[in-house]
Parts: C-alpha cells; structure tokens; sequence
C-alpha cells in the first residue's frame, strides 16, 4: 500500500478543443472558454487531483490539434473559477524565460491559494525557433542543461523572500523584513539573473514541477527536481522496475524517493473494470498514480470517457479519496513543502 493514505493520485491532459459542428464557427469560438471551463469543473468534481494544461509555441500542420489557449493565461484564467483542481501549466524551457515564468507561476499560486503547478517542455520546434529568433540547432543534451538550469533559477526566484518576511504588523509598524529578501545572482551558461522575485513566496513554496520521463536521460532532471514523474505506458515492460528505477535515481540524487510522485499513463478504454484494476495495481505499489489518457474521438467524448473513469475510481476507494477543499496541490499528492533556502530564524 502506498504511503499517500490510499488516495490514488489523477492527472489528465484538459482538453482545450472545439467540437467538431456545422453551424457558426463565430459563435462557436465565442464560447471556448466557456465549453473548457464546464470541461474543467467536470474533472474537479469527479475528483481529479490535477489538470495538464498543454501548449505549443507554433502553428501546427493541423490547426485542430492545437491548443486553444496560452497556458499560463488559462491557468490564470481557471483559477479563479475552480475551486480544488490543481493547473499545471505547459512551460517551453527553449522560448520562455525564467523570471517572467516565475512571476507567472507564483501569481497562479497565490490567486489559487496553491494549486499551481508546471510542466518543462525541452522538446525542439523548428517552427517554434523560427518566432523567437532561435537557430533551432540545440542538441537535445543542451536543451536539457537549460532546462536544468531554468529550474534552478525558478527556484531561486520563488525563495525570494522568506516565509515569514511580510510582517504587516499594524501595531509595530513592520511591514516586512529586509534581512528576509535576498538577491539571486544567478550567472550561469543560459541565464544571467540578478533576482528578487518582486512577488511574495508562493503558498506552496515552489509550485510542484511535472516531468515527463521519456528516456533515461530525462531521469535525470526528473531525479534532481522533479515532484511528479510522469511515465509512459510501454508494451512489455514491467512498470513496478521502472517505477523502482526512479525511486533508485531519486535517491542517488539525495532526494526522499517518498517525496516524489510516480504517475504511470492509464489509456482509458471504456472498460467496465478499469477503476478495479487502477485499484489493484496501485495497492500493488505499481504507481502512486495515474495520468488519464483520453481515448481518440470527439474532445467531448473522450473527455467524458476520462470523466466517467476517474468517477468510478473515487467512487471505488476509500473516503478520505475527496477532494479537499483548501488544500494546496502539494498537500493532495502529499508532497512536502520546500523551505527557503535562505530561511532566517
């Protein structure tokens, strides 16, 4: 039995696209926010712990696989009109840049009083290069050290102020500590940022980082920074070793392998057993969780086929399973919250 209580941990991508229709196309996309809204209040109530909010920086060959929305501005956007759901936004750690991202994400965290969360996009986009006045010509080795890199800083950023650094103390007059604000000073190979963050410390610390593990080399930032892993569901190999073998890096990173997260993808099927077998294999220590991938279709199909499985899923487990209201992301996945690093007494 996992440690997490019993609570099976559930991500999904949220969908984001139209339905296909034959009336006004005007009037459709008037309502997009609206039709993604109802899709995320459906995830929260059927108690999913978090939605994976995707994005990409070019057009693609097909515009209907592209996302509807910047993620950061949806995120934005759904935080105030959800109430327990975690947002974790898509972040290209190629075109973005880490101050701007850090002030986005902590804004998110504090309107959402912490359910923020990102996800570090490393993947090469010629298409992508080709806006931000890139040569699109990065080795995936160098694309991966900035990334590494980005995370630093953003955790640098967020760590800003200390915990306890506003005072706002009316009888003494004390708004805030100076001795509790610290500049990065960050020079490294991608970024050169001096830092503070001109946001408070967000609620949850740092918002937690999302990883997708793809390949071995991925395990490595995941190991290092990751809060959640994200693994791929792959034909003929055993998920409780691979599952096994990020607990193995987390720990050879210094890292607790408890305080990460390990999601293993679930294809939903429609089949009638599905929330018994989720069941199963996660008392079985497979995973801590899993990510609900949609089956092909209509968006709104697929997304009610990812509904109906995490319903049965809540509906199957043990009570302490509902979602809570208040809780922080970190504290749905049982995640610890990160101290400062320059917490003063």
């Amino acid at each position: 039995m996992s440690r997490r209580g019993g609570h099976i941990t559930l991500f999904t991508q949220l969908f984001t696209a139209p339905e296909t229709t034959c009336g006004d196309s005007q009037a459709a996309d008037a309502g997009a926010f609206a039709r993604v809204l109802d899709r995320a209040r459906a995830a929260e109530d059927a108690g999913i712990d978090a939605l994976l909010l995707h994005d990409r920086q070019s057009a693609s060959h097909d515009p209907a696989g592209d996302p509807s929305f910047e993620a950061g501005t949806l995120a934005a956007a759904l935080a105030v009109r959800t109430r327990t759901v975690g947002l974790v936004a898509a972040v290209s750690t190629e075109y973005a840049l880490p101050y701007h991202v850090a002030r986005t994400l902590a804004t998110i965290d504090h309107i959402t009083l912490g359910r923020a969360g990102w996800q570090p996009i490393t993947t090469a986009d010629p298409d992508a290069s080709a806006n931000y006045s890139r040569s699109g010509t990065e080795s995936a080795a160098a694309r991966r050290a900035r990334a590494s890199e980005f995370v630093t800083v953003l955790t640098g950023l967020w760590d800003s102020f200390d915990d306890d650094a506003f005072r706002r103390d009316r009888e003494s007059g004390v708004y805030f500590t100076p001795e509790k604000l610290h500049t990065l000073d960050h020079k490294g190979e991608c970024f050169d940022v001096a830092g503070p963050l001109n946001i408070a410390r967000p609620p949850q610390g740092h918002p937690p980082l999302v990883h997708r593990a793809a390949d071995g080399d991925d395990f490595a930032l995941a190991a290092r920074a990751a809060d959640v892993v994200l693994l791929p569901a792959r034909n003929g190999q055993d998920p409780v070793l691979l599952r096994e073998s990020v607990r193995d890096q987390v720990r050879a990173a210094g890292r607790d392998p408890d305080d990460v997260a390990v999601l293993l993808d679930w294809p939903v099927d429609g089949s009638a057993d599905a929330a018994g077998r989720l069941r199963e294999l996660f008392d079985a220590g497979v995973a801590d969780g899993f990510t609900l991938l949609a089956p092909d279709g209509a968006a709104g199909t697929a997304h009610e086929a990812v509904i109906a499985l995490a319903a049965a899923v809540r509906a199957d487990g043990p009570a302490e399973q509902a979602a809570q209201g208040g809780a922080t992301l970190r504290d749905r996945l049982s995640l610890p919250r990160p101290t400062g690093r320059y917490q003063t007494v």
